[in-house]
Protein backbone atom coordinates (compact mmCIF):
# COMPACT_ATOMS: atom_id res chain seq x y z
CA UNK A 1 0.00 0.00 0.00
CA UNK A 2 1.29 3.47 -0.92
CA UNK A 3 0.67 6.46 1.37
CA UNK A 4 -0.04 9.80 -0.30
CA UNK A 5 1.19 13.12 1.14
CA UNK A 6 1.92 16.59 -0.14
CA UNK A 7 5.49 16.62 1.18
CA UNK A 8 7.99 14.24 2.76
CA UNK A 9 10.72 15.87 4.88
CA UNK A 10 13.84 13.74 5.35
CA UNK A 11 15.78 14.75 8.46
CA UNK A 12 14.51 16.14 11.78
CA UNK A 13 17.30 18.49 12.76
CA UNK A 14 16.57 22.21 13.15
CA UNK A 15 16.27 22.69 9.37
CA UNK A 16 13.98 19.71 8.76
CA UNK A 17 11.80 20.66 11.72
CA UNK A 18 11.57 24.23 10.40
CA UNK A 19 10.75 22.95 6.91
CA UNK A 20 7.93 20.80 8.26
CA UNK A 21 6.61 23.73 10.33
CA UNK A 22 6.63 26.06 7.31
CA UNK A 23 4.69 23.55 5.22
CA UNK A 24 2.30 22.74 8.05
CA UNK A 25 1.54 26.45 8.46
CA UNK A 26 0.36 26.42 4.85
CA UNK A 27 -2.05 23.56 5.49
CA UNK A 28 -0.10 20.89 3.61
CA UNK A 29 -0.11 17.19 4.49
CA UNK A 30 3.39 16.46 5.71
CA UNK A 31 5.44 13.55 7.00
CA UNK A 32 8.86 14.00 8.60
CA UNK A 33 11.25 11.08 9.13
CA UNK A 34 14.64 10.72 10.78
CA UNK A 35 16.92 7.72 11.17
CA UNK A 36 17.96 8.71 14.73
CA UNK A 37 16.15 7.28 17.74
CA UNK A 38 15.82 10.68 19.41
CA UNK A 39 16.60 14.35 18.95
CA UNK A 40 20.15 15.64 19.43
CA UNK A 41 21.31 15.29 23.02
CA UNK A 42 24.46 17.41 22.52
CA UNK A 43 24.68 21.20 22.37
CA UNK A 44 26.09 21.28 18.79
CA UNK A 45 24.93 24.51 17.04
CA UNK A 46 24.31 27.12 19.73
CA UNK A 47 24.04 30.55 18.05
CA UNK A 48 20.65 31.89 16.94
CA UNK A 49 20.86 35.12 14.96
CA UNK A 50 18.45 38.08 14.97
CA UNK A 51 16.97 37.30 11.54
CA UNK A 52 16.28 33.72 12.63
CA UNK A 53 14.55 35.01 15.77
CA UNK A 54 12.38 37.18 13.51
CA UNK A 55 11.52 34.07 11.50
CA UNK A 56 10.73 32.16 14.71
CA UNK A 57 8.45 35.04 15.70
CA UNK A 58 6.54 34.48 12.45
CA UNK A 59 6.46 30.76 13.24
CA UNK A 60 4.94 31.51 16.64
CA UNK A 61 7.65 29.86 18.73
CA UNK A 62 10.08 32.67 19.55
CA UNK A 63 8.92 33.24 23.15
CA UNK A 64 10.21 29.90 24.44
CA UNK A 65 13.53 30.47 22.71
CA UNK A 66 13.86 33.87 24.39
CA UNK A 67 12.89 32.41 27.76
CA UNK A 68 15.47 29.60 27.66
CA UNK A 69 18.30 31.19 25.68
CA UNK A 70 21.16 33.41 26.81
CA UNK A 71 21.64 36.82 25.18
CA UNK A 72 25.02 37.98 23.91
CA UNK A 73 25.29 41.72 23.39
CA UNK A 74 28.61 41.66 21.58
CA UNK A 75 31.96 40.00 20.85
CA UNK A 76 35.30 41.07 22.36
CA UNK A 77 38.49 40.21 20.47
CA UNK A 78 41.94 39.80 22.10
CA UNK A 79 45.22 39.91 20.19
CA UNK A 80 48.56 38.15 20.29
CA UNK A 81 49.57 39.83 23.56
CA UNK A 82 46.27 38.87 25.22
CA UNK A 83 44.92 42.42 25.42
CA UNK A 84 41.66 43.62 23.85
CA UNK A 85 42.04 44.70 20.21
CA UNK A 86 38.44 45.21 19.16
CA UNK A 87 34.78 44.47 19.66
CA UNK A 88 31.45 44.18 17.92
CA UNK A 89 28.46 45.77 19.64
CA UNK A 90 25.19 44.09 18.70
CA UNK A 91 23.11 47.14 19.67
CA UNK A 92 23.66 48.20 16.05
CA UNK A 93 21.59 45.26 14.77
CA UNK A 94 18.43 46.71 13.15
CA UNK A 95 15.97 44.28 14.72
CA UNK A 96 13.63 43.78 17.64
CA UNK A 97 16.27 41.25 18.72
CA UNK A 98 19.62 43.13 18.83
CA UNK A 99 21.65 40.22 20.21
CA UNK A 100 22.78 36.67 19.47
CA UNK A 101 20.85 34.08 21.45
CA UNK A 102 22.85 31.06 22.61
CA UNK A 103 20.90 27.88 23.19
CA UNK A 104 22.00 24.22 22.85
CA UNK A 105 20.76 22.56 19.67
CA UNK A 106 19.15 19.87 21.81
CA UNK A 107 16.77 22.54 23.17
CA UNK A 108 16.21 24.08 19.74
CA UNK A 109 15.14 20.69 18.42
CA UNK A 110 12.92 20.07 21.44
CA UNK A 111 11.09 23.40 21.03
CA UNK A 112 10.61 22.95 17.28
CA UNK A 113 9.52 19.33 17.75
CA UNK A 114 6.98 20.31 20.40
CA UNK A 115 5.66 22.96 18.02
CA UNK A 116 5.06 20.31 15.36
CA UNK A 117 3.37 17.97 17.81
CA UNK A 118 1.09 20.75 19.05
CA UNK A 119 -0.01 21.13 15.43
CA UNK A 120 -0.69 17.43 15.00
CA UNK A 121 2.54 16.23 13.35
CA UNK A 122 4.69 13.52 14.94
CA UNK A 123 8.32 12.95 13.98
CA UNK A 124 8.79 9.39 12.71
CA UNK A 125 11.97 8.26 14.45
CA UNK A 126 14.24 5.35 13.45
CA UNK A 127 12.75 5.65 10.00
CA UNK A 128 15.15 5.63 7.08
CA UNK A 129 14.90 6.75 3.47
CA UNK A 130 15.97 3.77 1.32
CA UNK A 131 15.52 5.22 -2.17
CA UNK A 132 13.28 7.42 -4.27
CA UNK A 133 12.41 8.06 -7.88
CA UNK A 134 10.51 10.97 -9.33
CA UNK A 135 8.29 11.75 -12.28
CA UNK A 136 6.78 15.00 -13.52
CA UNK A 137 3.92 14.52 -11.06
CA UNK A 138 5.25 12.94 -7.84
CA UNK A 139 8.14 11.40 -5.92
CA UNK A 140 7.88 7.73 -4.95
CA UNK A 141 9.97 7.18 -1.79
CA UNK A 142 10.73 3.87 -0.10
CA UNK A 143 11.34 4.00 3.63
CA UNK A 144 12.16 1.51 6.35
CA UNK A 145 10.11 1.95 9.53
CA UNK A 146 11.35 1.55 13.09
CA UNK A 147 9.96 -2.01 13.27
CA UNK A 148 11.79 -3.06 10.09
CA UNK A 149 8.77 -2.93 7.78
CA UNK A 150 9.07 -1.10 4.47
CA UNK A 151 6.60 1.43 3.13
CA UNK A 152 6.13 3.40 -0.06
CA UNK A 153 5.21 7.07 0.13
CA UNK A 154 3.95 9.01 -2.86
CA UNK A 155 4.84 12.63 -2.14
CA UNK A 156 4.34 15.58 -4.43
CA UNK A 157 7.57 17.02 -3.02
CA UNK A 158 10.59 15.64 -1.18
CA UNK A 159 12.75 17.88 1.03
CA UNK A 160 16.26 16.65 1.82
CA UNK A 161 17.26 18.09 5.20
CA UNK A 162 19.42 15.11 6.09
CA UNK A 163 22.74 16.73 6.84
CA UNK A 164 26.24 16.87 5.41
CA UNK A 165 26.20 13.17 4.43
CA UNK A 166 22.84 13.58 2.72
CA UNK A 167 21.39 10.52 1.00
CA UNK A 168 18.99 12.80 -0.87
CA UNK A 169 21.83 14.89 -2.30
CA UNK A 170 23.74 11.76 -3.27
CA UNK A 171 20.71 10.21 -4.97
CA UNK A 172 20.19 13.41 -6.98
CA UNK A 173 23.79 13.27 -8.16
CA UNK A 174 24.52 16.79 -6.93
CA UNK A 175 28.20 17.66 -6.59
CA UNK A 176 29.23 18.87 -3.13
CA UNK A 177 32.00 21.09 -4.44
CA UNK A 178 34.53 22.81 -2.20
CA UNK A 179 37.49 21.98 -0.02
CA UNK A 180 38.64 20.61 3.31
CA UNK A 181 40.88 23.02 5.20
CA UNK A 182 44.06 21.92 6.91
CA UNK A 183 42.55 23.31 10.07
CA UNK A 184 41.57 21.30 13.14
CA UNK A 185 39.05 22.37 15.78
CA UNK A 186 38.06 21.26 19.26
CA UNK A 187 34.66 22.11 20.75
CA UNK A 188 33.74 21.63 24.39
CA UNK A 189 31.09 22.67 26.91
CA UNK A 190 32.36 23.50 30.41
CA UNK A 191 31.57 25.46 33.56
CA UNK A 192 33.92 28.04 35.01
CA UNK A 193 34.05 31.34 36.87
CA UNK A 194 36.11 34.29 35.69
CA UNK A 195 36.11 38.04 35.26
CA UNK A 196 34.95 37.67 31.65
CA UNK A 197 31.50 39.21 31.14
CA UNK A 198 28.76 36.70 30.41
CA UNK A 199 26.94 39.02 28.03
CA UNK A 200 29.78 38.94 25.47
CA UNK A 201 31.57 36.26 23.52
CA UNK A 202 35.35 36.39 23.94
CA UNK A 203 37.84 35.43 21.22
CA UNK A 204 41.59 35.14 21.85
CA UNK A 205 43.97 35.02 18.87
CA UNK A 206 47.27 33.85 20.38
CA UNK A 207 50.41 32.45 18.71
CA UNK A 208 49.42 28.90 19.72
CA UNK A 209 46.01 29.31 18.11
CA UNK A 210 42.48 30.57 18.53
CA UNK A 211 40.48 30.18 21.74
CA UNK A 212 36.88 31.40 21.91
CA UNK A 213 34.39 31.47 24.82
CA UNK A 214 30.66 31.62 24.09
CA UNK A 215 28.55 32.00 27.25
CA UNK A 216 25.49 29.76 27.52
CA UNK A 217 24.32 31.27 30.82
CA UNK A 218 24.61 30.18 34.47
CA UNK A 219 28.38 29.73 34.28
CA UNK A 220 28.27 27.43 31.24
CA UNK A 221 30.47 28.13 28.21
CA UNK A 222 31.14 26.71 24.77
CA UNK A 223 34.88 26.59 24.15
CA UNK A 224 36.29 26.59 20.62
CA UNK A 225 39.98 26.02 19.92
CA UNK A 226 41.77 25.63 16.62
CA UNK A 227 45.18 24.10 15.97
CA UNK A 228 45.01 21.79 19.03
CA UNK A 229 48.16 19.98 20.20
CA UNK A 230 49.11 17.05 17.97
CA UNK A 231 48.07 14.41 20.51
CA UNK A 232 44.50 15.80 20.52
CA UNK A 233 44.06 15.60 16.73
CA UNK A 234 42.12 12.35 16.91
CA UNK A 235 38.51 11.31 17.27
CA UNK A 236 39.20 10.69 20.97
CA UNK A 237 37.58 13.29 23.19
CA UNK A 238 39.90 15.64 25.11
CA UNK A 239 39.72 15.44 28.89
CA UNK A 240 38.96 18.30 31.27
CA UNK A 241 42.67 18.50 32.13
CA UNK A 242 43.65 18.79 28.47
CA UNK A 243 41.11 21.57 27.97
CA UNK A 244 42.54 23.34 31.03
CA UNK A 245 46.01 23.22 29.45
CA UNK A 246 44.70 24.84 26.26
CA UNK A 247 42.86 27.56 28.19
CA UNK A 248 45.88 28.31 30.41
CA UNK A 249 48.10 28.67 27.36
CA UNK A 250 45.83 30.84 25.22
CA UNK A 251 43.68 32.98 27.52
CA UNK A 252 44.93 36.04 29.37
CA UNK A 253 42.08 35.58 31.86
CA UNK A 254 42.54 33.12 34.71
CA UNK A 255 39.86 30.48 35.12
CA UNK A 256 39.44 26.97 36.43
CA UNK A 257 37.28 24.68 34.33
CA UNK A 258 34.85 22.13 35.72
CA UNK A 259 32.00 19.87 34.63
CA UNK A 260 33.13 19.03 31.11
CA UNK A 261 30.10 18.14 29.02
CA UNK A 262 29.89 17.46 25.31
CA UNK A 263 33.21 17.77 23.51
CA UNK A 264 34.29 16.88 19.98
CA UNK A 265 37.00 17.22 17.34
CA UNK A 266 36.52 18.09 13.66
CA UNK A 267 38.12 19.51 10.54
CA UNK A 268 36.56 22.38 8.61
CA UNK A 269 34.94 21.84 5.23
CA UNK A 270 33.62 24.55 2.95
CA UNK A 271 31.30 22.99 0.37
CA UNK A 272 28.00 23.58 -1.35
CA UNK A 273 25.86 22.25 -4.15
CA UNK A 274 25.49 23.93 -7.53
CA UNK A 275 21.70 23.43 -7.46
CA UNK A 276 19.17 23.35 -4.63
CA UNK A 277 16.55 21.52 -6.65
CA UNK A 278 16.13 18.75 -9.16
CA UNK A 279 12.54 18.38 -10.29
CA UNK A 280 10.35 17.80 -7.25
CA UNK A 281 13.25 17.25 -4.82
CA UNK A 282 15.08 19.97 -2.87
CA UNK A 283 18.12 19.99 -0.57
CA UNK A 284 18.42 22.42 2.35
CA UNK A 285 20.68 23.15 5.31
CA UNK A 286 23.85 21.06 5.70
CA UNK A 287 22.70 18.86 2.82
CA UNK A 288 23.24 21.90 0.59
CA UNK A 289 26.03 23.89 2.28
CA UNK A 290 28.62 23.37 5.03
CA UNK A 291 31.34 25.77 6.12
CA UNK A 292 33.39 27.07 9.03
CA UNK A 293 31.45 27.50 12.30
CA UNK A 294 32.75 31.09 12.41
CA UNK A 295 29.93 33.61 12.97
CA UNK A 296 27.30 30.91 13.70
CA UNK A 297 25.76 30.97 10.23
CA UNK A 298 25.04 27.34 9.30
CA UNK A 299 21.88 26.43 11.23
CA UNK A 300 20.52 29.95 10.76
CA UNK A 301 20.99 29.87 7.00
CA UNK A 302 19.26 26.48 6.83
CA UNK A 303 16.24 27.60 8.89
CA UNK A 304 15.85 30.60 6.61
CA UNK A 305 16.14 28.31 3.56
CA UNK A 306 13.13 26.43 4.92
CA UNK A 307 10.93 29.46 5.50
CA UNK A 308 11.81 30.89 2.10
CA UNK A 309 10.75 27.67 0.40
CA UNK A 310 7.70 26.71 2.47
CA UNK A 311 5.15 29.26 1.21
CA UNK A 312 6.39 29.03 -2.38
CA UNK A 313 6.04 25.28 -2.46
CA UNK A 314 2.56 25.53 -0.90
CA UNK A 315 1.34 28.00 -3.55
CA UNK A 316 2.68 25.71 -6.27
CA UNK A 317 0.99 22.73 -4.65
CA UNK A 318 -2.32 24.57 -4.47
CA UNK A 319 -1.95 25.85 -8.08
CA UNK A 320 -2.18 29.45 -6.86
CA UNK A 321 1.12 30.77 -8.25
CA UNK A 322 3.04 30.75 -11.48
CA UNK A 323 6.16 28.59 -11.83
CA UNK A 324 8.40 31.67 -11.45
CA UNK A 325 7.49 31.91 -7.76
CA UNK A 326 8.78 28.42 -6.93
CA UNK A 327 11.82 28.91 -9.18
CA UNK A 328 12.75 31.98 -7.15
CA UNK A 329 13.74 29.82 -4.15
CA UNK A 330 16.97 28.79 -5.80
CA UNK A 331 17.48 32.21 -7.39
CA UNK A 332 17.16 33.95 -4.01
CA UNK A 333 18.98 31.53 -1.74
CA UNK A 334 21.96 30.30 -3.79
CA UNK A 335 23.70 33.73 -3.84
CA UNK A 336 23.21 34.05 -0.08
CA UNK A 337 24.72 30.63 0.53
CA UNK A 338 27.70 31.50 -1.70
CA UNK A 339 28.22 34.67 0.35
CA UNK A 340 28.02 32.75 3.64
CA UNK A 341 30.82 30.43 2.51
CA UNK A 342 33.01 33.37 1.46
CA UNK A 343 32.29 35.35 4.62
CA UNK A 344 32.94 32.48 7.05
CA UNK A 345 36.15 31.54 5.25
CA UNK A 346 37.38 35.15 5.37
CA UNK A 347 36.49 35.52 9.06
CA UNK A 348 38.13 32.21 9.92
CA UNK A 349 41.36 33.26 8.18
CA UNK A 350 41.35 36.70 9.81
CA UNK A 351 40.76 35.46 13.36
CA UNK A 352 43.02 32.41 13.26
CA UNK A 353 45.87 34.33 11.53
CA UNK A 354 48.52 31.60 11.82
CA UNK A 355 51.41 33.67 10.38
CA UNK A 356 53.04 36.32 12.63
CA UNK A 357 52.69 38.98 9.90
CA UNK A 358 48.97 38.29 9.62
CA UNK A 359 48.51 38.49 13.39
CA UNK A 360 50.39 41.80 13.43
CA UNK A 361 48.12 43.18 10.70
CA UNK A 362 45.01 41.91 12.49
CA UNK A 363 46.03 43.31 15.88
CA UNK A 364 46.72 46.75 14.42
CA UNK A 365 43.76 46.94 12.06
CA UNK A 366 40.91 45.70 14.26
CA UNK A 367 41.23 48.46 16.92
CA UNK A 368 40.80 51.04 14.16
CA UNK A 369 37.90 49.28 12.43
CA UNK A 370 35.93 48.54 15.60
CA UNK A 371 35.93 52.25 16.43
CA UNK A 372 34.26 53.16 13.13
CA UNK A 373 30.45 53.33 13.31
CA UNK A 374 29.96 52.26 9.68
CA UNK A 375 32.08 49.15 10.28
CA UNK A 376 30.10 48.29 13.42
CA UNK A 377 26.77 48.61 11.61
CA UNK A 378 27.88 46.70 8.53
CA UNK A 379 29.59 43.92 10.47
CA UNK A 380 26.74 43.37 12.93
CA UNK A 381 24.12 43.39 10.14
CA UNK A 382 26.16 40.76 8.32
CA UNK A 383 26.69 38.53 11.36
CA UNK A 384 23.04 38.78 12.45
CA UNK A 385 21.88 38.02 8.89
CA UNK A 386 19.67 41.13 8.96
CA UNK A 387 21.61 42.28 5.88
CA UNK A 388 19.92 39.54 3.85
CA UNK A 389 17.52 40.96 1.29
CA UNK A 390 16.02 39.99 -2.07
CA UNK A 391 15.90 43.30 -3.90
CA UNK A 392 17.28 41.63 -7.06
CA UNK A 393 14.86 38.72 -6.93
CA UNK A 394 12.90 38.11 -10.15
CA UNK A 395 9.64 37.94 -8.14
CA UNK A 396 10.16 41.21 -6.24
CA UNK A 397 9.06 44.62 -7.59
CA UNK A 398 9.85 47.99 -6.10
CA UNK A 399 8.23 51.14 -7.47
CA UNK A 400 9.20 54.55 -6.23
CA UNK A 401 7.90 55.67 -2.86
CA UNK A 402 9.51 58.27 -0.60
CA UNK A 403 11.21 56.73 2.43
CA UNK A 404 10.10 53.49 4.05
CA UNK A 405 11.41 49.95 3.44
CA UNK A 406 12.07 48.77 -0.11
CA UNK A 407 10.61 45.70 -1.73
CA UNK A 408 12.99 42.81 -1.13
CA UNK A 409 13.79 43.94 2.41
CA UNK A 410 12.47 42.34 5.59
CA UNK A 411 9.30 44.03 6.84
CA UNK A 412 10.14 46.11 9.95
CA UNK A 413 8.42 45.04 13.15
CA UNK A 414 5.71 46.99 14.97
CA UNK A 415 3.09 46.39 17.64
CA UNK A 416 -0.49 46.46 16.41
CA UNK A 417 -3.94 45.63 17.72
CA UNK A 418 -7.47 45.21 16.47
CA UNK A 419 -9.95 48.10 16.93
CA UNK A 420 -11.52 48.22 20.40
CA UNK A 421 -9.14 45.51 21.65
CA UNK A 422 -6.37 46.27 24.12
CA UNK A 423 -4.22 43.23 23.38
CA UNK A 424 -1.12 44.15 21.40
CA UNK A 425 0.56 41.73 19.03
CA UNK A 426 3.66 41.93 16.85
CA UNK A 427 3.01 42.65 13.19
CA UNK A 428 4.90 39.42 12.43
CA UNK A 429 2.01 37.43 13.94
CA UNK A 430 0.06 38.25 10.75
CA UNK A 431 2.70 36.64 8.54
CA UNK A 432 3.47 32.96 7.99
CA UNK A 433 0.35 31.72 6.22
CA UNK A 434 -0.67 34.32 3.65
CA UNK A 435 0.69 37.40 1.94
CA UNK A 436 -0.38 40.56 3.75
CA UNK A 437 -1.14 43.88 2.07
CA UNK A 438 -0.50 46.84 4.38
CA UNK A 439 -1.71 50.40 3.82
CA UNK A 440 -1.11 53.16 6.37
CA UNK A 441 -3.76 55.90 6.18
CA UNK A 442 -3.22 59.29 7.77
CA UNK A 443 -5.69 60.16 10.51
CA UNK A 444 -6.79 63.45 8.98
CA UNK A 445 -7.58 61.96 5.59
CA UNK A 446 -8.27 58.31 6.36
CA UNK A 447 -11.71 58.18 4.61
CA UNK A 448 -10.09 59.48 1.41
CA UNK A 449 -7.25 57.02 1.84
CA UNK A 450 -9.65 54.13 2.27
CA UNK A 451 -11.59 55.25 -0.77
CA UNK A 452 -8.35 55.34 -2.77
CA UNK A 453 -7.37 51.73 -1.99
CA UNK A 454 -10.85 50.22 -1.94
CA UNK A 455 -10.63 49.02 -5.55
CA UNK A 456 -7.46 46.99 -4.90
CA UNK A 457 -8.87 45.70 -1.60
CA UNK A 458 -12.00 44.57 -3.47
CA UNK A 459 -9.95 42.95 -6.23
CA UNK A 460 -8.05 40.94 -3.64
CA UNK A 461 -11.24 39.92 -1.86
CA UNK A 462 -12.81 38.75 -5.12
CA UNK A 463 -9.84 37.00 -6.73
CA UNK A 464 -6.88 36.54 -4.35
CA UNK A 465 -8.39 36.03 -0.90
CA UNK A 466 -6.73 32.60 -0.54
CA UNK A 467 -3.36 34.23 -1.07
CA UNK A 468 -3.57 37.76 0.39
CA UNK A 469 -5.22 39.50 3.34
CA UNK A 470 -5.33 43.33 3.05
CA UNK A 471 -5.21 45.59 6.13
CA UNK A 472 -5.89 49.27 6.61
CA UNK A 473 -3.52 50.58 9.32
CA UNK A 474 -4.75 53.54 11.37
CA UNK A 475 -3.35 55.55 14.29
CA UNK A 476 -4.31 54.60 17.84
CA UNK A 477 -7.10 57.15 18.17
CA UNK A 478 -8.76 55.98 14.99
CA UNK A 479 -12.38 56.22 13.91
CA UNK A 480 -14.29 53.10 13.02
CA UNK A 481 -13.59 51.84 9.51
CA UNK A 482 -16.17 50.52 7.11
CA UNK A 483 -17.53 47.00 7.53
CA UNK A 484 -15.64 44.40 5.56
CA UNK A 485 -12.29 46.19 5.84
CA UNK A 486 -9.72 44.62 8.17
CA UNK A 487 -8.19 47.32 10.35
CA UNK A 488 -5.02 47.35 12.41
CA UNK A 489 -4.28 49.97 15.05
CA UNK A 490 -0.74 51.35 15.23
CA UNK A 491 -0.88 51.34 19.03
CA UNK A 492 2.57 52.78 19.76
CA UNK A 493 3.25 54.61 16.52
CA UNK A 494 5.92 52.09 15.52
CA UNK A 495 4.30 51.30 12.20
CA UNK A 496 4.26 54.96 11.20
CA UNK A 497 7.94 55.25 12.16
CA UNK A 498 8.94 52.54 9.70
CA UNK A 499 6.37 52.63 6.90
CA UNK A 500 5.34 55.47 4.64
CA UNK A 501 1.71 56.59 4.51
CA UNK A 502 -0.21 56.22 1.24
CA UNK A 503 2.04 53.36 0.09
CA UNK A 504 0.95 49.79 -0.58
CA UNK A 505 3.27 47.13 0.89
CA UNK A 506 2.73 43.50 -0.05
CA UNK A 507 4.52 41.30 2.50
CA UNK A 508 5.30 37.65 1.80
CA UNK A 509 4.62 34.88 4.34
CA UNK A 510 8.35 34.74 5.16
CA UNK A 511 8.27 38.41 6.24
CA UNK A 512 9.96 39.95 3.22
CA UNK A 513 8.31 42.72 1.20
CA UNK A 514 7.39 41.40 -2.25
CA UNK A 515 6.02 44.62 -3.74
CA UNK A 516 5.79 48.34 -3.01
CA UNK A 517 4.13 51.23 -4.83
CA UNK A 518 2.20 54.43 -4.17
CA UNK A 519 -1.50 53.80 -3.64
CA UNK A 520 -2.25 56.15 -6.52
CA UNK A 521 -0.46 53.68 -8.81
CA UNK A 522 -2.23 50.55 -7.62
CA UNK A 523 -2.59 49.42 -11.22
CA UNK A 524 1.05 48.35 -10.86
CA UNK A 525 0.03 46.00 -8.07
CA UNK A 526 -2.76 44.62 -10.26
CA UNK A 527 -0.19 43.82 -12.94
CA UNK A 528 2.11 42.19 -10.38
CA UNK A 529 -0.69 39.95 -9.09
CA UNK A 530 -1.69 38.97 -12.63
CA UNK A 531 1.93 38.12 -13.42
CA UNK A 532 2.72 35.84 -10.49
CA UNK A 533 -0.51 34.52 -8.98
CA UNK A 534 -3.52 32.58 -10.20
CA UNK A 535 -6.84 34.36 -9.47
CA UNK A 536 -9.81 32.46 -8.15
Amino acid sequence: MTTKVDALVVGAGPVGLSMAAALLAQGLRVRIIDSAADRAQESRAIGIQARTLEVLEIAGSVEEFLELGHRLNGVTLYGEAGSEIGHLDFEHIPSRYPFILTLPQSETERILGDHLRSNGLEIERQTTLVSFEQSDFAVLARITLSDGRQEEISADWLLGCDGARSKVREALGLQFAGKTFDLHFLLGDVHFESALSEDHAHVFGRPDGLLAFFPLGKGRYRLVADNPPEHLRTERKPTLGQWQEIVDGRSSAKMKLSHLGWTTYFRVNSRMVERLRRGRVFVLGDAAHIHSPALAQGMNTGIQDAWNLGWKLALAQQCLAQQAVLDSFEQERLPIEHNVLKMTEFTQNMITAEKPANRLLRDNLLPILSGISVFQKTATKTVSETAIEYRNSPVVEDHYAPNGPHAGEFAPGALVSRPEKKAKAPLASLFGRQHVLLYLAELQTWPDGLHAVKPIFQLIQNHYRRIITPYLVLPQDNPAAEPGVDVLVDVEGQFAQHYNASVLYLVRPDGYIAFRCLAAKQNLLRSYLDKYFVPL
